[in-house]
This record gives C-alpha cells, structure tokens and sequence, in this order.
C-alpha cells in the first residue's frame, strides 16, 4: 500500500509539473510580412461589376474571449466599428475588383454584396474579426474568423510602413472575396445578382408591386419570378431614388473618412501603448500562476514533511510553509499589478474619446449634424426618401406595372 507521505509527495510533484507546463507561454506566430492583395486583371463589363456595402463592424462586446475583458475598452471599441470598416471598404474599392464600395450605417438587403464584420478581439498584438459575406440572392460567400498577430516591429517608427499595422488582415479578407467570386460566379450569376438587389430596392417603397417579382426557394435563395418591363415608370422612379440614397451614402463616406483621419493619429499611439501594456499584462499573469501552482506545491511539501519525527525535515517543512505562502502572496500581488496596467489601459481608451470630434456635412442645401449614432440619420433619410416616393407616385403605385416574360 502507498504511505500517505509517498501520496502526498507525489501530489507535490504533479504540482511542480503543472507549474512548469504553466510557465511555458504558448507560441504564437507573430509577423510584420504584408501580405499582397489581390488584383483580377480580366475586364468585367459594367453591368457585371458588383458593389460592395460595408455595414459598420459589431463591436462584439460580449463575444470578447474572458481573458481579454480586462484590456477592452467600450468607447475605444465602438470607434475601432467604423475604423475598421472604413479601412475594410478602402482596401476592397483600391483593388478594382468592384463597382462602388462604400460604408453603409445599417441597411444593407438590398446590396450587390453585404458585407458584415464583428470585432472578436482588438489589443494591439492581436485582432481577431468575424467576417460574413452574402449576396442580395442570399447566398453566403463567407462566414469565418480571421485573425492576425502582429510584433512590436509593427509599432516602431523607424520600420513601420505607412499602412494599418493590421493590413494584412484586411487584404487576407479582400482576397478571399475576390476568389469566392472567381471561383463561384459566371457572367450570367453577375448579373442577376445586380437585377435582384435592384429589386429587393423598388421591394422597399411598393411592396404591393414589386413582391411578385421576386421569391424565395427551399434553400431560402431570392430568385427572380419574373421582370417588369425596360420602361417601367414606376422602376424609373424608384431607380432615382437610389441614386439619391447613393448620393447620401456617399457623403456619409465623407464623415468616415474625416472620422479615420482624426482617429489615426491617437488611435495608432493607443495600439502602440496597449501593445506594450497586453505583453506586461500577459507575462504578470504567467508569472502570477506559476507562482500560484508552486507556492501550493511548496504548501503541500510542507505539510507531508511535518509528520516526519525528524527535526530537520519539520524545521524544512515549516520553511517550506512559509515559503509557498510568501509566494502565493506574491501571485496576488502580481495580479493587483497587472490590474495597474489595465486601469493605465483605461485612461489611454478615455484621452482617444476626447479626441474624437462629431462631424458635419451638408446635403442637398441641408445641413446634417453627424452625433452619436450615425444609424439614426440614416434612417431619418430613409423616411425622407420614403416622402418623396409617396409624393411623386401618389395612387400609381397601387397599379402594378406591365411585365415581361418570367426570366
């Protein structure tokens, strides 16, 4: 039979193990290489050429791993949202793959293509962002995480390339885009899928006549029922009406711009300080759980040796406990530290709010205030546009338009 100072000795040795399987941090393969984004160089005629919407990232506030909660900041976050889209915007409309892509408030169902982004993770050493990507018929082009991990290198002035120290994830993205099209989608696919969000558009102002149009099939697919006619007054009129939410839309990529130009400059010495803060952070952490497991270990040595009848090996043993106290101290001591660099954290995350000013643009003599949430202009705008429908087509929206033969 096992003695109990064997078992107990070798629970100490289980621990002394554990201790130093938890002192061995895991590799992460961190990298300043830019990976190139991808160019389609055959011609696309005009009609084919898809555009993109790019919805203002979610904030993923409560998707953010547990032990990152400390080193996230919600009014540093709600501003990576519309940075992050607006850089992911600019990276797919600098590659000539598409039509016009632009950075949409909310409203993207009757898009070429939508694209959504929720930011999962974002410290300044690691962005992690969850990506859909879908067509106006519904089908899902994407639907995964990406992550990058950069160096300190990424930071240092003397090296640093004039591009987001994440880029690489932004152009892995784009790329991914471009390929699922390439791969997945003919001329005739191109197409439609234009024809069926201009639908789903004139589907929003007369449903009463543009639900015939389109349906759905057993794979929730929109598939287009039947077309109206070339000259459809009705259409035309819808059809400038999305000229003017494009006109809208684009000036809202104004405010974006003029917001990521702001927001660079701290934003980029806030990555920079939070880079070096998460690497204090994380070797506290390691170093306040080794010291944990050992200073139980020391503990649990202590205990065993003091049903020995020996002198010395108690006098050891009553060491031993004192000893793992002292350390077990230490690793709390070690987590109030790292709670110091977390609360550093926070004062960095509230000077880059200040910095961030509202923004105004004019609009068709009109001028619009850009403060808090940039979703309820546009909805406003929506309603407006929805007036101007209603005034300039009365009753005749109520009388279905003439139509072709199905497609």
């Amino acid at each position: 039979m096992i003695s109990q100072h064997n078992k107990v000795y070798r629970l100490m040795l289980l621990l002394c193990a554990f201790a130093g399987l938890a002192a061995c941090s895991t590799q992460t393969v961190k990298t300043t290489t830019l990976t190139p984004v991808m160019v389609d160089e055959s011609y696309i005629p005009e009609n084919q050429l898809l555009d993109i919407a790019v919805a203002v990232f979610d904030p993923g506030l409560d998707e953010m791993p547990s032990n990152r909660e400390e080193l996230t900041f919600s009014d540093v976050r709600l501003a990576e949202t519309q940075y992050s889209a607006y850089l992911m915007a600019q990276t797919l409309q600098s590659t000539g793959n598409w039509g016009v892509v632009r950075v949409n408030p909310n409203e993207l169902s009757a898009s070429d293509v939508a694209m959504r982004g929720t930011i999962i993770q974002s410290d300044g050493e690691t962005m992690v962002i969850r990506v859909h990507v879908s067509d106006a018929t519904g089908k899902v082009w994407i639907d995964k995480e990406y992550e990058e991990v950069v160096s300190k290198y990424s930071y240092d002035p003397r090296l640093r390339r004039p591009e987001d120290a994440f880029q690489s994830l932004y152009n892995r993205i784009a790329n991914d885009i471009l390929q699922y099209r390439v791969r997945n989608l003919d001329s005739d696919e191109l197409v439609n899928i234009r024809t069926v969000a201009r639908l789903q558009f004139a589907k929003r102002f007369a449903p009463q006549v543009f639900d015939e149009y389109l349906e759905t099939n057993g794979r929730g697919i929109i598939e287009v029922k039947r077309l109206p006619a070339q000259n459809d007054p009705l259409l035309a009129r819808i059809d400038t009406i999305r000229e003017r939410d494009y006109l809208y839309i684009d000036a809202l990529q104004d405010y974006y711009g003029n917001f990521v130009r702001q927001m660079e400059g701290p934003y980029t010495q806030f990555r920079r300080l939070s880079y070096e803060e998460v690497m204090k952070f994380d070797k506290l952490q390691a170093q306040a759980r080794r010291n944990m497991v050992l200073g139980l270990a020391a503990i649990v040595g202590g205990l065993a040796a003091t049903q020995s009848n020996n002198a010395a090996v108690e006098y050891a043993a009553y060491g031993g406990l004192f000893g793992g106290g002292y350390l077990i101290k230490d690793a709390f001591n070690k987590r109030d530290e790292a709670q110091m660099q977390v609360e550093a954290l926070a004062e960095l995350g509230n000077s880059l709010e200040a910095e961030i000013a509202p923004q105004t643009i004019e609009l068709d003599e009109r001028v619009i205030t850009l403060t808090g949430s940039v979703e309820t202009q546009y909805e406003q705008w929506r309603e407006i546009l929805a007036d101007l429908y209603a005034a300039e087509v009365g009753e005749e929206a109520a009388q279905p338009a003439n139509a072709n033969a199905p497609q």
